[in-house]
This record gives C-alpha cells, structure tokens and sequence, in this order.
C-alpha cells in the first residue's frame, strides 16, 4: 500500500514540477503580446549569441509554454547580436520589432567622447518582420534595419497616431556618449521612414544623476485622460538601472514632454506595458540587471490620468 501511495504521489506530481522548472527561466527585455484570450512571451539569448526570437505562450502568465521559434534569422544574416524582440498587432498582421547587431568583421567601439569613427561601429540597428500569426514564422520586410543604417539603434518600437504608424527607437549612447530617444513616420509596408525622425529625448537631460544611456521605449495612452506615457530606462546613480516615465501633455507624439519620473529603481528595466485578461495595467521588466540572474517581474500599475505609479510588485517592495 505504501509503495502504490509513493508512486501515486511520484506521478501526480511530476506534471507540477515541470510547469515549476517552466517558470523560471533567464530573459531580458521581455515582452508580452496579449491577443485571443493568450499571453505571448518574446525573447533571445540574453546578451550574444543567437539566430532569431522564441515564443512562449501562457493563459495565466506564470505558465509557459517550452519556447518554440518564431523568427529565425535569414541563412545570409551572421549576427553577433539578436535582442529586445517585441510584437505588436496593426490591421490583423504582427509585425516583429527586433534588434540585430550584425557581424560583419568590424570591431565595436565605445568612444569617451564625440569623436566617432564610424566605420568602426559594429552594424546595429531595429529590423522589422512580418507574419500572419503571433507564433510567426516572422519574415523580414526588408533586408536590413529601417532607420538609417548608418546609425547605430536599438530597441524600436511601434507607435500608432492618427491611425499612422511610428517607429520610436535608440540612437545608441556607444555612437553619440549621449543616447537619445526618436521618432519618424513609417512607410505602409514598415520597410523605411517617410520623413526625418525627431527627437524626444537625451539621456544626460533626463534627472540629476542620469547616465548616457536611452533602452526599451514603449509608449500607451492613459485612458483615464489624453495624456500619452512613455517608459524607457536609463542608469541613475543611486538607484542603478531603472524605468522612468514622462509623459506628453498634449497627448501627441510631438510633446511637450514633462519631467522624467523613476517608476521603478531596483536594478530592474528595460519595461513595457500591458493590460491581462482582467483588465489590470501590468508593468513587466527584468531584474536584476546582472547576468546571468535576469528573471521577468510583473507588477500592476496605477494611473489616476496625470501620474503613473506601481501599484503591486511580486516582492513586495
């Protein structure tokens, strides 16, 4: 009788365990797609290395699916580099944002000053693909990043005005000592900009104590007033890296901006913002921001229509 209870128990419990090991897993920039009743997870190999994006899925977000491939890298792309991957949803197709630093025998620099030899810059910029479905498989729109490739960016992100797309992204603090955050209008098929691109930000302007670091934009409209939010993260002395937030008063891309606020300061960023299936505003980042620890955190917000806050954080702090 004991042998049979211990083998019960032996089998019931395996399941169980599984789905614990499932849970956690190491992933930066982590970013979730909420679309058909589903939570989908994006991710890449933290820091280098890899061939394309993975896909986890999840009904309850703690969950996941084992990560399958969505997008794999084209066989004449070599990369050193594929990262902070985000999906988002525009006229019932799914476009791919993602970051490719490409390998193409050069060597990366981090000048100390403005000084840059460009042709040293290892090429790095946001590609775009295209699938029909959240699991992909995701095809690239074009061969190449889409802001300019002689631009060192990252971290792009889609922003929809007026019913016309936007790319906001990283102009990378290694090519300017001063990274900035901008935007430019993309064409119908995602593949170029249409105009110039703006800038909304630097990060040395940002708050006493700001590093020269811009990372993981992602911008949402408050709907308890016009007002438009942007998180992004930067390094703040003190407080390490973190997620601020400002916000657009005017409601519009264009600004005017206000102040940059820490919403999170605990060695975690790189955040996006999304509501569950039951309607909470959810903050997910990951943290700590040493390797090889990175975990993703979800938190609730609160946003009152002038001032987003963290409302509840799983560690309770």
């Amino acid at each position: 009788m004991k042998v049979k209870t211990v083998v019960f128990l032996v089998l019931f419990l395996m399941p169980f365990c599984a789905l614990s090991e499932k849970k956690d897993f190491r992933i930066r920039d982590p970013f979730v797609l909420v679309d058909g009743g589903r939570y989908y997870l994006y991710e890449s190999k933290p820091w280098f290395g890899g061939n394309g994006v993975g896909v986890r899925v999840s009904t309850n977000l703690v969950d996941w699916t084992e990560k399958k491939m969505a997008m794999t890298l084209p066989k004449d792309v070599k990369a050193q580099a594929v990262w902070a991957p985000e999906v988002h949803k525009y006229k019932d197709r799914y476009y791919l944002f993602v970051t490719i630093t490409e390998d193409k025998g050069v060597r990366e620099i981090k000048p100390m000053n403005e000084e840059v030899d460009r042709s040293k810059l290892v090429p790095r910029g946001t590609w775009v693909f295209l699938a029909d479905s959240p699991e992909g498989p995701f095809k690239p729109v074009k061969k190449g990043p889409v802001p300019p490739e002689e631009l060192q960016t990252l971290d792009g992100t889609l922003y929809v005005e007026d019913g016309k797309p936007y790319m906001v992204y990283c102009h990378e603090w290694c090519q300017n000592w001063n990274g900035t955050i901008e935007y430019a209008p993309l064409s119908d098929d995602f593949s170029s900009f249409t105009a110039p691109s703006k800038k909304i930000l630097d990060a040395k302007s940002a708050m006493k104590g700001a590093w020269v670091i811009t990372d993981g934009p992602f911008l949402f409209r408050s709907e308890k007033s016009s007002r438009l939010y942007m998180i992004w993260s930067n390094v703040i002395k003190g407080n390490g890296y973190c997620v601020l937030v400002r916000s657009s008063e005017s409601g519009r891309i264009a600004g005017p901006w206000t102040k940059d606020e820490i919403l999170y300061g605990k060695d975690g960023g790189h955040g996006m913002v999304f509501r569950d299936l039951n309607g909470r505003l959810c903050l997910t980042i990951h943290q700590p921001n040493s390797s090889p620890n990175e975990r993703m955190k979800i938190f609730t917000l609160k946003d009152n229509g002038e001032r987003l806050v963290l409302e509840f954080n799983p560690d309770n702090k």
